[in-house]
């Protein structure tokens, strides 16, 4: 009786543990983007070098403002001349510094980090956005080959049924023995390809951690509004010139050597300080010796103005520095410019042939079920052999798959043409993250029905591990 008691409470307590354990709930791709992008190392160290060049705008107003300074010292002298004697000088001075003119350099350098700002604010939008699509790409990867799997499984599930049926067959003397034979070579090539699509799989999900930072768990297939594609290949080719974060980026680097270049300039010109010192000191002037109150307090204002007249060429080598510097930045933006007609033409393609392919391989997946389905009411009356039955039934699990495999290279180029205009994000109903905040942007704009509030992504809750 004791044991009895003592397994219906174990097995009481076990119903309990898996009562309380949260179920697994499918994983949407905006849900995996999300996690993607909070957890992603390449966009959280972008997005702390969009806040580093926040504080080096900071810096750079610091020129706006006077410094104030505290100078205090004190020691011995040994004079020997004009007078033998020891002194014990101090001097304390309070300065005050405030820059009136200095080229116009610090206005420009202000700007210059501003722009680079926004081009760092950009760069974190296109990481960003190129994370959404490797997730959306690692995503798109587990449900293929688990759609594959499912396949290879019913494949080998159907030469099991057949095998069985032709091996009664040859035993009662009604098939012959190389129909036997034939069958279990294909047997075994199924067992095969079922393993193939499991390390696939497996391969698919190793991806997806390595991505998403965990294991994929009950996703669900997205789908793509085809309002948010761009009606044809010239319009695409517009949207990611106009709207790709990466050139944007390249962009506002050029206004930055540019704003550069016009600091070189200010050493040719003069420069121009407000100086206040209050001065107090004892025994620093051998002629206050004499005097009998030995202490001495000035307060001095000063209008002071430099001019360079000659630094070695220096600063005209920077200045042609900075001048080649503009030019690399162009070029740079020209290379960018390049990248982005290609990548969105190829998305496009893809797109297309994907388009085509499923239409394709619709109408043959149409006509195989069709003919495996005829195969099996002929062999039903002596009019086919199960070999033919099992012909049929593999060209209907093939026509299956390469279905499935098209159907998921159309979705996944209708994900990089949305990259390749630098719509992704919001696409998935996402925000950009905070640091991808550009200052006098407006977000594109929406349809006229309303739109579900956009998921905000937030890197400041990251904990570095």
């Amino acid at each position: 009786m004791p044991v009895k008691r003592f397994h219906f409470l174990a097995a009481l307590s076990l119903l309990g543990s898996f009562a309380l354990c949260p179920a697994v709930s499918a994983e949407t791709l905006q849900e995996a983007v999300k996690r993607s992008i909070e957890s992603n190392p390449d966009v959280r160290a972008v997005a702390h070098n969009r806040l580093a060049r926040d504080q080096e705008v900071k810096q750079a107003r610091s020129g706006f403002f006077p410094t104030a300074d505290v100078e205090a010292g004190a020691g011995k002298d040994y004079v020997a001349k004009p007078f033998d004697e020891d002194l014990e000088p101090w001097q304390v001075r309070l300065g005050l510094r405030q820059n009136l003119f200095a080229g116009f350099s610090t206005m420009n350098e202000v700007d210059r980090q501003k722009a680079r700002v926004q081009s760092g604010a950009w760069e974190v939008q296109s990481t960003a956005d190129n994370t959404a699509l490797k997730t959306s790409e690692v995503y798109l990867e587990v449900l293929k080959n688990e759609a594959i799997l499912k396949l290879a499984r019913e494949n080998l599930t159907l030469h099991e049924r057949i095998a069985d049926q032709i091996r009664l067959r040859s035993e009662s003397g009604v098939d012959r023995r190389a129909d036997m034979d034939q069958i279990q070579s294909r047997l075994n090539l199924a067992r095969s390809n079922v393993v193939v699509t499991e390390q696939n799989l497996l391969d698919a999900q190793t991806n997806y951690l390595a991505v998403v930072s965990h294991m994929p768990a009950q996703l669900s297939r997205p789908e793509v509004d085809e309002q948010l594609l761009p009606a044809n290949l010239e319009e695409a080719e517009e949207q990611a010139l106009a709207a790709h974060p990466q050139l944007r980026s390249a962009n506002a680097d050029i206004e930055a050597r540019r704003k550069q270049d016009e600091v070189a300039k200010s050493p040719f010109m003069p420069t121009v300080d407000f100086e206040l010192d209050q001065l107090y000191e004892e025994d620093t002037n051998y002629s206050s010796y004499y005097d009998e109150d030995k202490e001495r307090e000035d307060l001095r204002l000063f209008l002071r103005l430099r001019y360079n007249l000659f630094n070695g060429w220096k600063d005209v080598a920077r200045k042609q520095e900075t001048f080649e510097l503009v030019n690399e930045a162009q070029e740079i933006r020209n290379h960018t410019h390049r990248q982005v007609i290609e990548s969105i033409r190829l998305s496009w393609r893809a797109h297309e042939a994907a388009k085509k392919k499923v239409e394709y391989l619709n109408q043959r997946m149409q006509f195989a079920a069709s003919t495996a389905s005829a195969y099996t009411k002929q062999w039903n009356i002596g009019e086919r052999t199960l070999l033919d039955v099992l012909d049929a039934e593999a060209e209907r699990i093939d026509a299956a798959r390469q279905l499935t495999t098209a159907e998921y290279e159309g979705l996944y180029a209708r994900y990089r043409i949305l990259n390749g205009t630098g719509r992704l994000i919001p696409a998935l109903q996402l925000a950009w993250p905070e640091e991808g905040a550009v200052d006098g942007e407006n977000p594109p704009a929406q349809a006229e029905e309303p739109q579900p509030e956009p998921t905000r992504v937030s890197l400041n809750t990251i904990k570095v591990q």
